[in-house]
């Protein structure tokens, strides 16, 4: 599995890690105890006592949403630590991990290139957008250049299960020129589908130019889950390859 694969899933976690600290930052003081009596459990709130003892408090009817909340906290913090004990694995694997160069081999300039990915479909000459090619600044497979890291998953992990795809490829709709991100052809149909991941979700003016296209696309024929397919990530939840690999594996794969 490539070492990139990691790297994302390091990043994810690390952010998980974070959501997960703030959210036991803010819930209730202390935690919830069970003790079982007559074959029932009855719930405690135990809490530190000025002198650094513990104490606790039985939780009636009237404190469910309180026992809820420290219900809540105790397995958020389980999960806090698990994901600390899975980070500190995989930092450790890609501290030992030993890379090869082998994207070289798919260089423009490599004499495999045209061996390995052969003239296909999506190795063709297509016109591309011109929009803002400063941006294009991480490097995907096939020695391209994308716009963002979540962008390069996708085209990674497309690349990685032999789907041909062009990025950022002309398509005319209603004399508009749109250039999705993605553009994937079925190998055995010959059917075109589109990938439209929208980076920015919980932006205002970015979600209003999303909603606009999502409905040009619409009226001119592309369905999602059809011929459409639809990603999306926000500052608080980040597109992962497995998001990626799940998405391929519903809409791209017999």
């Amino acid at each position: 599995m490539s070492i990139d694969y990691y790297l994302a899933k390091k990043y994810e976690i690390k952010k998980r890690i974070e959501l997960l600290k703030e959210e036991i930052s803010h819930a209730p003081a202390g935690s919830i105890v069970p003790l079982k009596k007559n074959g029932h459990y009855r719930w405690y709130h135990q809490k530190k006592n000025k002198n650094g003892g513990y104490e606790r408090k039985y939780l009636n009817k009237k404190d469910v949403e309180l026992a809820r909340k420290l219900a809540k906290k105790a397995y958020s913090k389980a999960l806090l630590r698990d994901k600390e004990n899975e980070l500190s694995c995989i930092e450790a694997y890609i501290k030992r991990r030993k890379c090869t160069d082998y994207a070289s081999l798919i260089e423009e300039n490599s004499p495999y290139r045209s061996l390995i990915l052969g003239d296909g479909w999506g190795d063709e000459a297509y016109e591309r957008s011109g929009f803002h090619p400063e941006n294009l600044i991480v490097k995907a497979p096939k020695g391209q250049y994308v716009r963002s890291k979540s962008e390069a998953l996708i085209a990674n992990e497309l690349f990685e299960q032999g789907i041909s795809y062009r990025y950022e490829c002309l398509l005319d709709i209603d004399g508009i020129a749109f250039y999705p991100d993605f553009t994937i052809r079925n190998d055995v149909t010959g059917g075109i589908i589109i990938w439209e991941h929208f980076g920015l979700a919980d932006d205002a003016a970015y979600f209003d130019n999303m909603m606009r296209k999502i409905s040009l696309y619409m009226k001119n024929g592309y369905i999602p889950g059809v011929n459409l397919i639809m990603t999306f990530e926000t500052k608080r939840h980040p597109l992962t390859i497995d998001d990626v690999r799940k998405v391929i594996a519903l809409y791209l794969k017999e």
